[in-house]
């Protein structure tokens, strides 16, 4: 017989791992959020009966396995209220889904409940896609306790996924890795979409037109890794060219200059570490950034004068 569940925070990321677990085999006891409406709706989703919507955290004290899908800020002081307020023993699991905190941010000395950090490396900006996506998805397990990382591996193979564990001391790292991964791959798209906006594209024809560009990027990467897989005029030591796309910028859009300049350093190193670019040339690549960024970091700030002087 699988553990019942509780879920407190119907959003994204608890309704799409719930739904896993529901169809899993796992019994939905309570589905808990500030609004009963939601609540309701995340039952919908789920499968579960809509009885088990509530507002009350008490509908998660029976539970042995109570999911903390809240945000980050709150999940510590969520953890506390439940020890402080209901009796847990060692057979109840309070489980969250941070990337950067560990599983002993829940920590209450009064309790004896197990802990656990789960974290999907999966983006949860679409609650059907990550629900799709959870299979096959990469989880990031760890503990300090050896029962709850034996749960957290039945749970990720619950939802499909496949785990992995990470230390606590390294969490913070680990999300930072994600977070550029994730995040800053759409930042560097937006960016790249303005680009071509300001040349003349239409915004709604951008994104259609690099994602095949990108898509072919991340298949180099999977199939030759980053290093290999590294394309464009860097790693071809075509200086002439990164210096055109450097005045290109300072005299269109400087606001991205850095942002160039800062990702092209790193180009540089990777291109020089692969064996693809000559140390010559790297040499001159990185001198050239380097020189640029020095430059962009001592020029005033002429957008905050001309604020002040409008």
């Amino acid at each position: 017989m699988k553990q019942n569940v509780a879920l407190i925070g119907p959003g994204r990321v608890g309704c799409a791992i719930s739904k896993r677990l529901y169809e899993a085999g796992y019994p939905i006891t309570a589905i808990i959020s500030r609004n009963q409406q939601r609540a309701s709706e995340a039952c919908s989703y789920i499968g579960c009966s809509p009885d088990q919507a509530s507002v009350q955290l008490a509908s998660a004290s029976n539970a042995q396995i109570i999911l903390l899908a809240v945000p980050d800020d709150k999940i510590q002081a969520l953890a506390i209220q439940l020890q402080t307020s209901y009796h847990f023993s060692k057979q109840t699991t309070l489980v969250h889904f941070s990337g950067f905190h560990s599983a002993e941010i829940m920590y209450h000395k009064t309790s004896a409940a197990s802990l656990l950090s789960l974290h999907p490396l999966l983006p949860f900006a679409d609650q059907q896609k990550a629900f799709n996506n959870l299979l096959q998805c990469p989880c990031a397990l760890e503990s300090n306790s050896s029962q709850s990382l034996i749960l957290g591996r039945q749970l990720v193979s619950a939802i499909g996924g496949q785990f992995f564990f990470i230390a606590s001391d390294k969490k913070p790292l680990y999300h930072t890795a994600a977070s550029i991964a994730s995040n800053y791959l759409v930042t560097l798209l937006a960016s790249a979409r303005d680009l071509l906006v300001s040349c003349g594209i239409e915004p709604e024809q951008a994104i259609p037109l690099l994602l095949p560009l990108v898509q072919a990027s991340l298949d180099n990467v999977k199939d030759l890794g980053p290093e290999q897989g590294l394309s464009g005029p860097i790693v071809r030591g075509d200086i002439g060219t990164v210096t055109n796309h450097i005045k290109a910028l300072d005299k269109n859009t400087p606001e991205l200059l850095q942002l160039y300049l800062q990702m092209g350093k790193i180009t540089a190193k990777i291109s020089k570490s692969s064996g693809r670019l000559d140390p010559e040339s790297a040499a001159v690549i990185q001198d050239l950034f380097t020189t640029k960024i020095k430059e962009q970091t001592h020029r005033p700030d002429t957008s905050d004068l001309s604020e002040k002087n409008n």
